[in-house]
């Protein structure tokens, strides 16, 4: 998907599995601003932050991980990533502090 589609997607049209992929995609890519639309989307359809957390960012992060592994993304491809999963954490982290996750 280029980034002219991303922009185009309407996150809150996708349903729950199609989302958290689409944010396993936009972690990817390093979109921090999709990451945080999508975490306020699962927040707002009632899943606890702890859920959002493992299987969007995590997950996401995990797949990154790989690919770092394996030599298919490098250094900075990794920190695109990881700087929009802090938008998706800033989100998440006063919940989880709540629930004491």
């Amino acid at each position: 998907m280029t980034e002219e589609e991303s922009d185009d997607l309407d996150l809150s049209t996708l349903s729950d599995e199609e989302l958290v992929e689409q944010m396993h995609d936009d972690l990817y890519d390093g979109l921090k601003e999709e990451i945080e639309e999508g975490t306020n989307i699962l927040l707002e359809r009632g899943w606890p932050a702890d859920k959002v957390l493992a299987e969007a960012l995590v997950e996401g992060m995990r797949i990154v991980g790989i690919d770092f592994r394996d030599g298919i993304l490098f250094v900075p491809e990794v920190l695109m990533a990881a700087n929009a999963m802090k938008g998706g954490m800033a989100i998440l982290r006063p919940l989880l502090a709540e629930t004491g996750a």
